[in-house]
C-alpha cells in the first residue's frame, strides 16, 4: 500500500511538471559576414524659378449671361393662360362624353403652344445680343525640373548561423545580429 502511494504520488508529480513545462529561450550573438547597401530611387522636384511663370489670355463672355445653363421648359404664366384659354376653347367645342376629353386636348394644346412662343422668344432676343466683355486669365506654363535620385534606404546585413547563410534589413551597418533560439519540452 506504502509502494502503491509513492508511485502515484511520483506520477502525480511527473504528469504535473509535464504540464507546466516551458521551453527555454537563448539568444546568441552572431558576427555579420558582411553589409550590402540598399537604395531606393525617389524623384525630386524642383521649382523653376522664373519671374514669369505663366501666359496671360482673355475669355470672351456675353454680359447679360445670368447662369451656364437655363432650363427652357419652365411653367410660367402665360403656360397657365394658355391652357386656361385651351380647356374653355375644348369646353365650347365639346359634346356628351367627348367634352372632357376636348377640354383635356385644348389645356395641352393651349399650354405647349404659349409655352413654345416663350422659349423661341427668348432664343431670338438671345441671337441678337452681341455685347461681351473680356476677362484676363493666366495659366500656368512653369516647367518644374524633376530629378531621379538614389536614396540609401538601409543595409541588408549577411551572416552564416548553424552552417546556413541569412540576411536582415536594418536601417545602418550591423557587426552582430542577435539570434533568438526557443526550445520546447
Amino acid at each position: 500500500m506504502k509502494k502503491q502511494s509513492i508511485c502515484l504520488i511520483l506520477g502525480l508529480t511527473i504528469l504535473s511538471l509535464s504540464l507546466f513545462a516551458q521551453g527555454d529561450r537563448f539568444t546568441q550573438r552572431v558576427k555579420v559576414n558582411y553589409s550590402k547597401p540598399v537604395y531606393e530611387n525617389v524623384q525630386e522636384v524642383i521649382p523653376n524659378r522664373a519671374s514669369r511663370c505663366y501666359e496671360e489670355y482673355e475669355v470672351r463672355t456675353p454680359i447679360n449671361r445670368t447662369s451656364s445653363y437655363r432650363n427652357e421648359n419652365t411653367i410660367g404664366v402665360d403656360t397657365i393662360i394658355g391652357a386656361t384659354t385651351g380647356v374653355i376653347i375644348g369646353n365650347q367645342i365639346g359634346r356628351g362624353n367627348g367634352k372632357v376629353a376636348a377640354k383635356i386636348v385644348g389645356g395641352l394644346l393651349g399650354a405647349t403652344l404659349a409655352n413654345g412662343i416663350r422659349n423661341s422668344d427668348y432664343s431670338h432676343n438671345n441671337r441678337n445680343n452681341t455685347e461681351y466683355y473680356y476677362e484676363t486669365k493666366r495659366r500656368n506654363i512653369c516647367n518644374n525640373r524633376v530629378i531621379n535620385k538614389s536614396v540609401l534606404k538601409g543595409y541588408e546585413n549577411y551572416f552564416t548561423y548553424n552552417g546556413k547563410s541569412y540576411s536582415k534589413f536594418s536601417p545602418y551597418r550591423e557587426n552582430y545580429i542577435n539570434i533568438e533560439t526557443n526550445i520546447n519540452f
